[in-house]
């Protein structure tokens, strides 16, 4: 290390300044984390420590987008390789040896080495990715703020170039002879006299350091605050998909509190706000939202930067906090048509490379809407319905296995309480009322009755799972469906539960709390089929296939393969991926909100849905929910396309087969 010109004393009260505003501003942050509401995050600590080494520090989502994940992996990793080099020029400026101990020997020769590898491609990347937002700026950077964007990725090449123009200087200055890419960079200055190198050796140390702090101190004013906070928010993410949060944690009766929901920005979790401070502004979620994709009003990436903003408006780190800010709905903030776009599908949060969670936020802005009587007025009769008769449909319960009159000389056991059976089929509502419903239904009693399954329903006894009442909001009833089965479950021996719909499967499993195995029907006929218990006949059939993954059974529950073992199992037909398939499967829009509330869009979800399967060739459409039957189905009529495309369940494949 050669003389610097710059006195040391006067690096030490920059320090200090750039330190005291960096920990004001994050204390300031770190304060409104506080008055947000309580969020277990400290279970399953090993799948979490995992998450943090594969998804934060190894970064495995990034190359999902295969050429911007690239760019950010380089960039990423050079940040943390070159930031040891920023330390080791910060402790220089100030006189101590932090680093000393570990500047010679291989370890050091190897890192000289790293270091100058990243500069050169960070520099390169930052250029490239500068070049890339100019020329073709991707639609999802659409709403970001690109002028940050811009200044961070010139203060990154810049710590770069300067880092380089010291280094060089210092190789000639020290007349540094042996090979290295250190060298290689000082020959443009080989001609410069002394004095020269001395003024480039001393200005580009100062400059480094003079970036370094002022970057330091942009972090947690902008969205690259993510910089500090992503690495904690992947560790506390959530682990359970599917499952909705309670209104609020530690709260055994929501009677007791205000107002259920999110009214302010402290009633969302800590989690949640840490959500918000951690967006990256890439869009990808909103690049993969359908309701984005077909024009609804919602875009998950604009509905978090208008909470950041909100945040950082409310509590900006130079002024002391409202003690009530403005509400965040209904009012200036989050719209009522983004909170009623969202179908729940998940797909946001399957992409986000930094875990934010939507979905949970959009159902307690909607638990307040619902309970100040600002819901969509069309839910009001469905609510009354579940609550007075057990189903949407207002149908008498007595009804509730009418269905299976239609099953021939199959006996369908109907449950009372202290019975005992081995399979439980959950039929849920639309697959009990519902006229295409019931075929499924059908086939799937069929199915089970080849098998030689012990198997019944709870028939008058049964009430709606809940699943579609709790995200559209209203969290009471809710409960009280959910007491009402756990209560009649607990009063019938058995050993599993096979469901119909992916809908009532993902709410037994993931909010019921139950200590028993849930299936399915795509599941358990799979391990049929595979242990020998179900032998269909593979069936030669003319056209082309395409299976349709359902949101609940998919993304929130990982089942992909069952379905596809199935029909490979059973079909001698090409089967083909449409460009949306497993966990970026297109929802159909046909559950949850969307089944009671017309959402103003450009496009239907299932008519884009059957587009993509028109783009491969295919001519049937197979699912293995009701919901995206119908939806799917319909959107064919719709669009006069019955002689070239045909919507088919997969247990009605399986059932022709067996």
């Amino acid at each position: 290390m050669l003389e610097l010109w710059t006195p040391k004393y006067l690096f030490w009260p920059i320090l200090l300044i750039a330190l005291f505003a960096f920990l004001r501003s994050i204390l300031s942050r770190i304060q409104v984390l506080r008055m947000a509401q309580k969020d277990p995050r400290l279970d399953h600590l090993k799948e979490r420590f995992r998450s943090l080494l594969l998804d934060g520090i190894m970064q495995w989502r990034q190359p999902r987008y295969p050429f911007s994940g690239i760019l950010h992996l380089v960039i990423f990793w050079g940040f943390v390789v070159l930031s040891l080099r920023s330390l080791q020029l910060l402790s220089y400026g100030l006189g101590i040896s932090i680093l000393s101990p570990f500047e010679t020997g291989a370890f050091w020769d190897l890192y000289g080495l790293l270091k100058d590898v990243f500069e050169i491609l960070v520099l390169f990347t930052c250029l490239l990715s500068m070049a890339r937002r100019l020329l073709f700026n991707p639609p999802r950077y659409k709403g970001s703020h690109e002028a940050e964007a811009y200044l961070v990725l010139g203060l990154i090449s810049f710590l770069m170039i300067t880092d380089i123009l010291f280094e060089a200087s210092y190789c000639l200055l020290a007349e540094k002879n042996e090979l290295s890419i250190s060298q290689a960079m000082a020959i443009p200055f080989l001609k410069f006299s002394r004095t020269s190198l001395e003024v480039i050796y001393n200005l580009s140390f100062v400059l480094h350091i003079l970036a370094f702090l002022f970057f330091l101190n942009l972090l947690p004013l902008s969205k690259h605050f993510h910089i500090i906070t992503a690495l904690p928010n992947v560790f506390f993410r959530k682990l359970k998909t599917g499952s909705i949060k309670p209104v609020r944690y530690n709260v055994q009766d929501i009677e007791d509190l205000e107002y259920s929901g999110t009214k302010y920005i402290y009633d969302l979790t800590w989690k949640h706000i840490l959500d918000i401070y951690t967006c990256t502004e890439c869009g990808r979620c909103s690049d993969n939202c359908p309701a984005n994709l077909v024009g609804r009003e919602l875009s998950p990436k604009m509905l978090t930067l208008k909470l950041r903003e909100s945040i950082y408006k409310t509590y900006p780190v130079t002024v002391q906090k409202k003690e009530r800010p403005n509400p965040i709905i209904p009012g200036e903030v989050i719209g009522e048509g983004e909170i009623w776009s969202c179908t729940t599908c998940g797909a946001c949060e399957r992409e986000c490379p930094v875990f934010i969670e939507y979905i949970d936020k959009i159902v307690d802005m909607r638990r307040y809407l619902i309970e100040q009587g600002q819901g969509p007025s069309s839910f009001n009769q469905v609510f009354i319905n579940v609550e007075k008769t057990g189903n949407p449909f207002g149908k008498p319960p007595a009804k509730r296995a009418d269905w299976a009159k239609e099953a021939g000389e199959i006996p369908v056991r109907i449950l009372k309480k202290g019975d005992q059976v081995e399979t439980l089929l959950f039929v849920d509502s639309y697959p009990s009322f519902d006229p295409k419903a019931n075929e499924v239904t059908l086939s799937v009693v069929r199915g089970l009755h080849k098998m030689g399954e012990d198997f019944g329903i709870l028939g008058p006894l049964e009430r709606d799972s809940g699943h579609q009442v709790r995200r559209m909001g209203e969290e009471g009833l809710f409960e009280l469906l959910r007491e009402k089965n756990r209560n009649l479950l607990s009063e019938i021996r058995f050993k599993r539960i096979v469901t119909i719909d992916p809908h009532s499967f993902n709410t037994l499993k993931n909010d019921y709390g139950l200590q028993i195995p849930i299936y399915h029907y795509s599941q358990y006929l799979y391990l049929a089929l595979e242990n020998g218990r179900l032998k269909p006949k593979r069936v030669i059939r003319e056209g082309t296939y395409t299976y349709h993954d359902p949101c609940y059974l998919g993304r929130h529950n990982g089942i992909y393969g069952e379905p596809r073992e199935l029909l490979k199992g059973i079909l001698d037909a090409p089967l083909r991926e449409m460009s949306k398939s497993r966990d970026r499967s297109l929802c159909c829009g046909g559950a949850d909100v969307g089944l009671w509330y017309e959402v103003r869009e450009e496009e239907r979800m299932a008519s884009k849905r059957v587009k993509m399967a028109l783009e491969i060739g295919a001519d049937h459409i197979v699912t293995a929910c009701p919901f995206c039957m119908i939806h799917l189905e319909d959107a064919v009529k719709t669009m006069g396309l019955e002689e070239r495309l045909m919507v088919v369940d997969l247990m009605g494949l399986i059932d022709s087969c067996l």
